[in-house]
């Protein structure tokens, strides 16, 4: 494994293009975030939990994470050591686009 790609494990201090790739990398989950907000129709998720609002919260949700993570899994699986662990860039991109989302105000495209 070449130093790039272990840029975030406990190998040592990264250097700065250690810090670069990991900025890129989250500048990308942030870019798809948005993309994957403004795209992903939440009416369906919202029909299939039917009565119960909060399962059509999280379909909407979940879809809008693995629409935003796919892209930027493939762009850096093999790069940085995280996005081999998948679980990860999920988490990570959860964790962007619900600031992101909330940020436009209260529950920002989803009114449960």
């Amino acid at each position: 494994m070449d130093a790039l790609h272990s840029a975030g494990t406990w190998a040592g201090f990264a250097s700065r293009e250690d810090v670069a790739l990991h900025q890129r990398y989250i500048a990308d989950i942030e870019a798809s975030s948005r993309e994957a907000l403004a795209s992903v129709n939440p009416v369906p998720y919202y029909v299939q939990g039917g009565v119960n609002v909060w399962a059509g919260v999280k379909g909407h949700l979940d879809a809008v994470t693995e629409r935003a993570a796919a892209p930027v899994i493939a762009k850096y699986i093999g790069v940085l050591a995280a996005a081999d662990i998948e679980e990860f860039t999920y988490t990570t991109t959860f964790a962007i686009m619900q600031s992101l989302r909330l940020d436009r105000g209260p529950s920002g495209p989803v009114h449960p």
